[in-house]
């Protein structure tokens, strides 16, 4: 498992080149060229000198075999006055290399501060170097099923930015399908995207999403989910079990589009038994309404 921030965003980009593209045109409205591949390039800049010139990452689109855009991701945790004069650098590096286009991702994991990092870099009179910068407050919202299966990498970005916001349930509910979905593909990497969001959500969230990774629907549970939850128990995630569970109660119905009273919620909620609430995660794939599940105990 990768053991830093740092680490972990890069990779959801090495998995799925075409996340730059789609974050770009998602966020910034930026208009992608018809592209039929993305590619993971090489974000060494230099040619054979002495000091090496590193991007974090760079993601080439390429159209009937030929490079139509270059996007080079950078990862940027804290503000760096150095990047006003390195980042022009990588992007005229790989627009020389690539013979395209070029433009520079920034990702800022926080929630504020972006605008500290997003101003245009003057390279003279009539040149600009312009970052499009993706903090977490500007992450697209993903609770959507079907788009978090097309897309764990932007799933699981939305889990991070939009968890402790009012749609933590549908968003931990979508990106837990689109994850676990995954996981029959590439087991290690969907492991990592689990392991990672149960360490970097707060406490309830994590408790949440390691409870949603238990319980998803048939369609969706595999041997390496059972497997991982298996474990989970076996180091002591069964304290609290009640709670989480019905937690993860309703966060399937409101997947689902089921509407859920306060009254219900509340009852749901309240309720401390840890077998009780296991009944109704079984049940919540299921009834037709909130108030179905409650009749049948």
């Amino acid at each position: 498992m990768p053991t830093t921030e740092h680490e972990m965003w890069l990779d959801l980009f090495a998995n799925n080149p075409r996340l730059a593209p789609d974050l770009l045109q998602e966020t910034f409205g930026v208009d992608m060229p018809p592209y039929e591949e993305a590619r993971i390039e090489t974000p060494v800049m230099n040619e054979a000198k002495p000091v090496e010139l590193r991007a974090d990452s760079v993601i080439v689109l390429h159209n009937r075999g030929r490079p139509v855009l270059a996007c080079v991701v950078e990862m940027q945790r804290d503000h760096d006055s150095r990047k006003e004069w390195t980042w022009p650098k990588y992007l005229t590096a790989v627009r020389a290399r690539h013979k395209c286009p070029a433009i520079l991702l920034v990702m800022w994991p926080h929630a504020n501060g972006a605008e500290r990092i997003s101003t245009p870099i003057a390279l003279g009179p009539s040149s600009v170097v312009t970052p499009h910068v993706i903090g977490l407050s500007t992450i697209p919202m993903v609770t959507d099923e079907a788009q978090a299966i097309a897309n764990p990498e932007l799933a699981t970005l939305s889990a991070l930015a939009h968890a402790e916001g009012p749609q933590r349930e549908a968003v931990l509910a979508a990106t837990s399908a689109g994850v676990l979905a995954f996981g029959k593909k590439d087991a290690k990497e969907a492991r990592n995207y689990t392991d990672y969001l149960s360490e970097a959500l707060s406490e309830a969230a994590a408790e949440l999403w390691r409870t949603l990774m238990g319980v998803a629907s048939k369609e969706y549970r595999s041997e390496w989910a059972r497997g991982y939850v298996a474990e989970g128990r076996a180091e002591g995630m069964a304290e609290g079990r009640a709670t989480g569970r019905a937690e993860a109660v309703l966060a399937i119905l409101a997947h689902r589009q089921l509407t859920v009273t306060d009254e219900v919620r509340d009852h749901i909620l309240a309720c401390p038994d840890p077998e009780l609430t296991a009944t109704w995660l079984e049940r919540a794939f299921h009834v037709g309404s909130a108030e179905e599940l409650l009749r049948e105990t």
